[in-house]
């Protein structure tokens, strides 16, 4: 088995059947799927959409939380369970288009052993329309530009399965933010990360709610910055630390700025 695609979903069966759809559809077909269902209350339309796609992907996986989790435990578990040497990552909400494991898997087959991390543009939809496109083209260990800006989009991620291993896995005490956390643990690590320069995955914004709409936000924030501190002292602590300017994020830098400054 080469890839572990890894979905963890709650109370949205609607979208994880789009985005099962989008796995169906990928050209590159040597994978399993793991469902990690974080205990959600819809446990039987859950399983009949799962069997239904049972039919098309035998490898097809479902676990069930015992107690509602979060994401980071939801993910770990599912990482627990992959046979794949890569796992794809990828929330119930998102999408894929067909090309998007084939080119992934071709990067690290042409790759170093070092390379840990391959991520892909990524177009953000709002009622289907764009509203934003993910398109950096950081290689390597972009440790600097990263500490600024999470730039790699989640549901594009394919990680080394050895590589998320080594790190750690997902952190489970962070509300927010873990996804930034991990990239940034992998490149820490001594792994590198590549990109695919073109748009493989579809980021689906809607109504339902998020973490990232949420008063966890702000927190996970500062926990990452904190967690981090090291780092940014280490890469910008002359730097004013470019941040986006919304009221959620405007504590979080000041906060930044207060922990880099307590240390002259």
């Amino acid at each position: 088995m080469r890839v572990s695609v890894v979905i963890p979903t709650y109370n949205r069966p609607h979208f994880l059947d789009r985005l099962l759809q989008s796995v169906e559809n990928q050209t590159f077909r040597d994978f399993e799927v793991i469902v990690v269902d974080d205990c959600s209350c819809q446990e039987k339309v859950y399983q009949k959409l799962i069997g239904q796609y049972q039919q098309i992907f035998p490898s097809l996986t479902y676990l069930r939380n015992e107690t509602n989790s979060g994401a980071p435990y939801t993910r770990n578990r599912g990482i627990s369970a992959a046979k794949g040497d890569f796992i794809a990552l990828v929330d119930d909400d998102d999408e894929w288009l067909p090309q998007k494991l084939e080119k992934q898997v071709d990067r690290f087959e042409n790759g170093t052993p070092e390379l840990g991390l391959v991520y892909t543009w990524t177009k953000a939809m709002d009622q289907n329309k764009v509203c934003l496109e993910y398109t950096s083209n950081y290689e390597g260990c972009p440790l600097p530009e990263l500490l600024l800006e999470c730039f790699i989009p989640s549901p594009s991620v394919m990680v080394r399965k050895s590589a998320i291993i080594e790190t750690g896995l997902f952190d489970t005490n962070m509300p927010s933010c873990q996804d930034w956390d991990m990239w940034t643990r992998i490149l820490v690590k001594g792994f590198t990360c590549e990109v695919v320069k073109s748009f493989e995955t579809i980021y689906h914004k809607h109504g339902d709610e998020t973490i990232g709409s949420s008063p966890q936000a702000a927190r996970g924030y500062e926990l990452y910055y904190q967690k981090h501190l090291p780092l940014y002292k280490k890469y910008h602590k002359k730097k004013y630390i470019r941040m986006k300017t919304n009221q959620l994020l405007r504590p979080i830098k000041q906060t930044l700025k207060r922990l880099l400054g307590a240390d002259k």
